[in-house]
């Protein structure tokens, strides 16, 4: 595996030419409960028409909210399940508690459901566990739309973790990546845009460049760094 072709576009939208990986966009929280299986049956015929893998979009069973994987085959090969509640479903969903990887020929993937984008330890265990990709689907509620936080969760992922980073949600799609690997030293491939369709290109060899954030506080403090390097250096 060196490279990876990610598209995201609305449900069941022809994805660009090469892509091996699609992210279905969606405005709403989830799928309709009385939707769900027919959405289902078309999201595994449309993985095995297009011959990609395809996370969908989020869907609740037994009061848990989920993201899946299919392969090329129309299969369903992984779930994971939310781990933390949203403040707004306290007590409407139940959470799951396990980090789940799976491992794929397009890379080594954690589905990163909603609010568990902004819990570090989740991301770390998933960086523990061979992650080197994570899908982050999210609805962000309309009080929570500010343009300087939304994107926060995958962004430090990324620097904190070293993998990439691909955001699908109702207000942005964007992918981070360590900011080594970025040609503007953003931490962005991709901006954050209110838009359900992108298509970016993953190269996973690169990931072995990046020091992990090792260096960020150089470029945004150096003259702290300098002035105590003795001291970070017996980290």
């Amino acid at each position: 595996m060196a490279r990876t072709v990610v598209c995201i576009t609305e449900a069941f939208q022809k994805p660009k030419p090469l892509t091996d990986l699609v992210i279905f966009s969606d405005l709403r929280p989830q799928i309709p409960t009385g939707d769900l299986s027919p959405y289902m049956k078309y999201c595994s015929m449309y993985a095995k028409e297009h011959q990609v893998w395809l996370v969908p979009h989020r869907f609740v069973v037994d009061h848990k909210l989920y993201l899946c994987l299919f392969d090329p085959t129309g299969s369903v090969v992984a779930y994971q399940g939310l781990l933390h509640r949203h403040l707004s479903s306290q007590n409407k969903m139940d959470t799951d508690d396990s980090v789940h990887i799976v491992q794929t020929p397009i890379g080594n993937l954690f589905l990163c459901v909603d609010t568990d984008i902004y819990y570090p330890e989740v991301l770390r265990l998933a960086k523990l566990k061979g992650a080197d990709l994570v899908i982050s689907s999210q609805y962000i509620n309309a009080y929570d739309f500010k343009p300087k936080r939304i994107t926060t969760g995958i962004w430090n992922a990324a620097q904190q973790q070293g993998f990439y980073v691909v955001g699908c949600s109702n207000a942005f799609s964007a992918v981070a990546a360590p900011w080594e690997l970025t040609s503007d030293g953003t931490g962005f491939l991709v901006q954050p845009e209110f838009t359900q369709h992108l298509f970016c290109k993953l190269y996973f060899n690169k990931l072995e460049r990046s020091t992990m954030g090792g260096s960020l506080a150089e470029q945004l403090n150096p003259d702290f760094c300098k002035r105590y390097a003795a001291i970070i250096s017996q980290r």
